[in-house]
């Protein structure tokens, strides 16, 4: 059973001023640039919402990957810290229930039913994980399926989250970031948000933040191994507040020819959602918006922020490369949840003209061809960090 509930939109109109100011404003966000040979002006336009005044309860599935390929006992003796440490770190009165992830989605016996967090239950909760023995093939699409389904059952009302633990290495089915997105328009008709921590030994890094960003989730730090650190991360970005925009048309009052995604994903309070983009962007211009948007309980409210257009900076020259990525699908595949991804991508994509430089070198130095092809697929988008000692390095995601 797939989620249904529709979420209500705004009218396709975005309320929004665009303001050029002789005296900017220090405190204004900067817009980043590159500016192309061509004279195309390529951003990253960061928006944030506002921070909630007080951390409320929320609703978590956890789903924790115990296919065969986590055998590793370091690795799920960090996913067991990671649980912990998120069912202990969440606010008062916050549901969870824990599933087993592989081939199918089981509830994790300890927790049948969806239970207050207690100390006492991230107790249960980690002996009952160590119990269980790896086995099957993960299946990364029947799990969003069915945790958005045992999460829908609970209804709207409180903010509603998938965590999820684990690789996000799908061997069960084909999964690269392009069918995680496609994946998101149920949880974003529900207001469900995906969040992750990428823990084995080989990661999938691209398709979790591309999941996280389409759904305003947040993708523990690639440099984090450390379950403890990670559950209190995934238990702090529950507390943020997550704003889902309706319709809109940024594109003309931005003065851009083109602008991703195209369907705007949600705005968090504890990190950039950035929008990539091209037009004719006047630096030192400085951007009111004010866009109409919806908390997870229906309440509407109206984010405003000062953008201001930052000078065309060559170390921005991957920005060109994003919008035409973007350009395949509207930009609903970007692997950016926040400023650290945004790095992430731009260092994949800048690794990917030195190798392929080197390439034509070697191509050129042997009497091949001058020109070489480019990468496929699988080695764009985010980098992945080296994995600690004992672990094999994780490899780009699909």
């Amino acid at each position: 059973m797939n989620c249904h509930r529709m979420m209500r939109t705004f009218p396709a109109f975005f309320l929004l001023t665009a303001l050029i100011l002789l005296g900017g404003r220090l405190s204004a966000e900067q817009i980043e640039t590159y500016r192309s040979a061509d004279g195309v002006t390529y951003f990253a336009l960061p928006l944030t919402a506002p921070a909630p005044p007080e951390a409320g309860p929320v609703d978590v599935a956890l789903a924790v990957d115990l296919s065969a390929g986590q055998l590793s006992a370091q690795v799920r003796a960090e996913a067991r810290a990671a649980a912990s440490a998120l069912i202990t770190g969440l606010a008062e009165g916050s549901r969870i229930q824990v599933f087993v992830a592989s081939n199918r989605l089981t509830p994790l016996p300890a927790t049948p039913e969806f239970e207050e967090t207690a100390p006492e239950l991230a107790e249960k909760v980690a002996v009952g994980l160590e119990k269980e023995t790896p086995l099957g093939a993960m299946d990364m699409k029947e799990m969003i399926r069915a945790a958005c389904d045992r999460l829908r059952e609970l209804g709207p009302g409180r903010p509603r989250m998938i965590v999820f633990i684990g690789r996000g290495v799908s061997t069960a089915s084909f999964f690269d970031r392009h069918e995680a997105a496609a994946l998101t328009a149920d949880l974003i008709k529900e207001r469900i948000t995906f969040s992750a921590f990428a823990n084995g030994a080989v990661t999938n890094n691209n398709a979790l933040a591309s999941l996280a960003y389409r759904t305003g989730g947040a993708l523990v730090d690639l440099r984090t191994k450390e379950g403890v650190s990670a559950g209190i991360g995934l238990a702090e970005s529950a507390a943020a507040a997550v704003y889902w925009p309706g319709e809109a048309d940024l594109a003309a009052p931005l003065g851009a020819s083109a602008l991703y995604p195209s369907d705007l994903p949600p705005v968090r309070s504890d990190r950039e959602t950035f929008l990539i983009g091209s037009g004719d962007l006047v630096p030192g211009m400085e951007i009111t918006l004010r866009l109409p948007a919806a908390a997870a309980d229906g309440s509407e409210t109206v984010i405003e922020e000062t953008l201001k257009v930052g000078e065309p900076k060559e170390e921005n020259r991957q920005l060109e490369k994003m919008a035409a990525d973007a350009a395949k699908d509207g930009g609903l595949a970007l692997p950016i949840p926040g400023r650290a991804f945004l790095r992430e991508y731009q260092a994949a994509l800048a690794a990917q003209d030195e190798t392929l430089r080197k390439m034509k070198e070697q191509a050129s130095e042997n009497g091949g061809p001058a020109e070489a092809e480019p990468l496929s697929e699988e080695h764009d988008g985010v980098a992945a960090e080296k994995a600690p000692k004992g672990k094999k390095s994780s490899s780009l995601g699909k």
